[in-house]
């Protein structure tokens, strides 16, 4: 029989069995390139969902996008992320089997709802956390959701009718189908669906996390407002309350409603990993600092067992962090090759660094254990620790520790020259001060910008406390010696640790440094009394860190409407 005498399968409908396997129960919805039935699995006697590309919306490479989604989707394991068991040939295309899940689509939730006067503070909570967990799962093993939206999330109900939990599904599909697509300028996006993409995906496709942050955001955004935004929609461009249909933000904390913002963020940079986003009222439970989820520089894995019995060459790096008088060696990766090894500015040494604070022979490494010895050999500047304002003869280094030498910083880490690991590195260290792990001036001014925006969008007052650490040496000179340089960076760890905990912060203040030994850390919500009551408290319990001699002082800025931000962080 020839190609053009086969006749096409019957269609779909109750009672169809596919692959003497699969029998349908009912559709459970359409969308732009396939379709969902309920089935029920004769072999296994369990429901199942089965997802079928329709063939007038088949497009060249979709066979390999479905099998992608499958490779991705069995890679990521989470109680709110969907399950998918198998990709299987069939009359009518390929199929994905899924788990099936009984509720209702987020979409569907959310106009119900509304019917009942909105979301409480609580039920709200529970399903953003749990969408945030799943969207946060998929982004861990480096995927891309592609369409996330009310439609592509479930919420389930338990026996007795209370809310059961909140599962996102259908992912990977719509990010295949726009890297296969071919995009031509001023084309529609491709995959996924306008209403929820970031501007930047609107204007040149592709998919990406930051897409999916911004769609997260919406997401959220729609079960305030119960209206589906339009393609484009910038709901941060009016006063939030001019936009929420129901009172549900009156019950979340400033940092709750902070989070969803910072993913509206027209620059893709200044959206919050869905990792990072939290929603629980932080007035009764204890806020502990280290809850606090902060951006940090990650060592890379730490070294097998095998590492500390037997010296593996170049499986261990030092990544320079910090380098006061050569900033363009930051983020360079030194490979410990040898098990013995000299580090200075002379020519003759194993491991040269053109830092000028580092003595020509200033220290020797060995291997020991895992783990690293470094023995300063009577350097001029000294070599230092974390915590302790004293020169170290002999110093321990383990994975992801720092050692100072003179004014250069190094980290010990795993990773190798030019790997995703060593780029992320790279990207944090250009945001980022490597001594302080503070914003880089630059950066501060854009987070300061940000801020500015959600005091005004949810109608707070936006205070910025200054800090600068003082001591004798500032009367003969600007340039900070190291002592003051290790005093700055305890001091603003702390700071902000305390700030932190102090506004009850669900995610971590905005805090950069503003000069050699100044930094500024925002704060949206307290008042001008409060703001100065909080600034006198960090004060008072961070003098004590600092040696004699040096002193913390503060002093505070409010923004008002209109006000350049740069004024905010520089002394009168």
């Amino acid at each position: 029989m020839t190609e053009t005498q086969r006749t096409s399968p019957p269609p779909i409908s109750h009672g169809t069995v596919i692959n003497d396997r699969y029998e349908i129960r009912q559709s459970l919805g359409k969308g732009g390139m396939g379709e969902v039935f309920l089935a029920y699995d004769r072999a296994t006697q369990q429901p199942l969902a089965l997802k079928i590309v329709r063939e007038e919306a088949r497009m060249p490479g979709d066979d390999e996008a479905l099998r992608q989604e499958l490779l991705l989707a069995r890679s990521v394991s989470h109680p709110n992320v969907c399950r998918v068991h198998d990709l299987a040939p069939s009359p009518y295309g390929p199929i994905l089997v899924m788990e099936h899940i009984t509720g209702q689509t987020l979409h569907t939730h959310i106009r119900r709802k509304k019917a009942q006067g909105g979301y409480t503070s609580d039920e709200f909570r529970r399903i953003a956390s749990e969408i945030c967990a799943g969207v946060a799962a998929i982004h861990a093993t480096g995927l891309v959701h592609g369409d996330l939206k009310p439609g592509n999330v479930m919420v389930t109900s338990n026996p007795d009718g209370s809310l059961g939990k909140a599962i996102v599904l259908d992912f990977g599909f719509a990010k295949e189908r726009a890297r296969l697509s071919a995009r031509r300028p001023g084309a529609p996006p491709d995959g996924g669906t306008p209403n929820y993409m970031a501007p930047e995906r609107i204007r040149s496709g592709g998919a990406s996390i930051e897409d999916d942050l911004y769609a997260l955001g919406l997401t959220l955004w729609e079960m305030w407002t119960c209206r589906v935004p339009e393609p484009g929609y910038k709901p941060r461009a009016k006063p939030m309350r001019q936009q929420i249909m129901f009172d549900v933000p009156a019950g979340l904390s400033i940092d709750e409603v902070k989070q969803i913002f910072r993913c509206l963020s027209d620059e893709a940079a200044q959206r919050l990993p869905a990792r990072h986003l939290r929603f629980f009222n932080p007035i009764t439970l204890t806020t502990n600092p280290v809850q606090v989820a902060r951006e940090r520089l990650d060592p890379g894995p730490p070294p097998g067992r095998s590492a500390s019995s037997q010296f593996s060459p170049s499986s261990q790096l030092v990544l320079a962090t910090f380098a006061t008088n050569s900033p363009e060696y930051v983020g360079e990766l030194i490979p410990l090759d040898k098990p013995t090894l000299s580090i200075g500015r002379r020519t003759d040494v194993d491991f040269v660094v053109p830092e000028a604070t580092v003595s020509g022979h200033h220290a020797n490494l060995k291997w020991q254990n895992g783990g690293w010895q470094i023995e300063d050999l009577g350097s001029t500047n000294g070599t230092y620790v974390e915590h302790t304002y004293e020169r170290k003869k002999v110093v321990n280094l383990m994975h992801g520790g720092e050692v100072q030498l003179g004014e250069l910083r190094l980290k010990l880490v795993t990773f190798q020259q030019d790997s995703p690991h060593h780029k992320r590195a790279r990207a944090y260290l250009s945001r980022r001060d490597g001594l302080t792990g503070l914003l880089q001036r630059d950066e501060l001014l854009k987070g300061l910008e940000e801020e500015a925006a959600f005091g005004e969008w949810i109608e707070q007052p936006l205070s910025i406390a200054r800090y600068e650490i003082r001591g004798p040496n500032r009367l003969v000179s600007d340039r900070p010696t190291i002592l003051e340089m290790l005093a700055l960076r305890r001091t603003a760890t702390r700071v902000v640790e305390l700030t932190d905990m102090l506004l009850l912060s669900l995610i971590a203040v905005t805090a950069g440094k503003t000069g050699p030994l100044r930094f500024a850390v925002a704060m949206v919500g307290p008042g001008p009394q409060e703001a100065r009551n909080l600034v006198e408290q960090v004060v008072g319990q961070v003098q004590g860190l600092l040696p004699e001699g040096l002193d913390l002082v503060a002093s505070i800025a409010r923004y008002e409407p209109g006000m350049n931000v740069r004024a905010l962080i520089d002394p009168a």
